[in-house]
């Protein structure tokens, strides 16, 4: 059996799997490629992990898939421990190689240049998600400010909330007015002052 690929892997990195040889697909050895992953990790710190296959599995026309998914943290209250949930369905990030070595070489850049990914959910504490203001949220980025998500999110009190409607690209003059006039929370009504008298809104 072929000695297992060495590779640089800095701190942080945790190593759940891993059938990556020492050697390149061929005629007789490519039934080896076989598997859901030839290779696994993941980083709570990055709050990312990096899969690597052979597809299509043991067809010696196949290439080396890499893909880097970003995970969100998710409290399990039965086992009072915090998970992490892969994005399988948006990866981050995908490579494809015939070619071993290249595939070492963008596997180890990745680990030691790989910046963490950043969870914008809106989070009631470390790993639960307030259910409500993150439907604002996701409202907020898929429909715009509509009259009832800026009604709603001005009486959130959610000053993450209300800055996501501040950077919004569609904000307008009515709605900086009444946040001014109903937002109560100082770094909110700076934001919306600077705004206020910005070039954009500055008449």
């Amino acid at each position: 059996m072929p000695p297992y690929q060495a590779l640089q892997i800095p701190a942080g990195w945790n190593i759940k799997w891993n059938q990556l040889m020492d050697e390149d697909p061929s005629e007789e050895n490519i039934h080896e490629f076989t598997g859901s992953s030839l290779w696994f990790a993941s980083s709570p710190n990055r709050l990312r992990c990096i899969d690597v296959n052979w597809k299509p599995e043991g067809n010696i026309d196949g290439s080396f898939h890499l893909t880097v998914v970003n995970l969100v943290p998710q409290f399990n209250p039965r086992k009072n421990e915090m998970e992490y949930v892969g994005l399988w369905e948006n990866p981050a990030f995908e490579f494809q190689t015939k070619n071993r070595l290249e595939l070492v070489e963008k596997l180890e850049e990745l680990l030691f240049l790989l910046k963490p990914y950043v969870d914008e959910r809106i989070l009631l504490k470390p790993g639960i998600v307030d259910e409500e203001n993150e439907e604002l949220r996701l409202s907020l980025i898929h429909k715009g400010p509509t009259k009832e998500s800026v009604v709603a999110i001005i009486k959130s009190n959610n000053t993450v909330l209300q800055n996501c409607l501040l950077d919004h690209p569609k904000l307008d003059m009515e709605t900086l007015h009444m946040l001014r006039e109903q937002c109560s929370t100082k770094a909110i009504l700076n934001k919306v002052n600077q705004l206020l008298n910005s070039k954009k809104f500055r008449k």
